[in-house]
């Protein structure tokens, strides 16, 4: 059992950190290209942004008003439309599930 490393073991970490090395700088060579793309395209949208701009061709529509609803004399109830809306406590009077509340010592 000896400690030293084969030759072919030898020749494949060589290898191996050639391959690294080869993927490193390829890697740094396509950030490079990557910045200066992306700082020449920002160049370009501030160059855009700095110029004035005009007005716009068309103005927005406008929104439509709703037609105004004639003035209601009364509540509803007198009108004979819906009754308005109550809470039901399982069809019991409001009344009555207050006091109901107050014998069970709720607050």
């Amino acid at each position: 059992m000896s400690s030293l490393p084969n030759n072919d073991e030898g020749r494949s970490d060589e290898t191996a950190e050639g391959e690294a090395l080869a993927m490193k700088d390829q890697l740094r060579k396509d950030v490079a290209n990557w910045s200066a793309a992306r700082s020449e395209g920002s160049a370009r949208q501030t160059g855009a942004l700095d110029n004035p701009v005009g007005q716009p061709a068309s103005q927005p529509a406008k929104r439509a008003k709703r037609p105004a609803k004639p003035a209601s004399s009364g509540s509803t109830t007198e009108a004979g439309g819906k009754k308005p809306f109550r809470m039901s406590y399982d069809g019991v009077a409001n009344a009555d599930y207050i006091t109901y509340m107050i014998t069970r010592g709720a607050r």
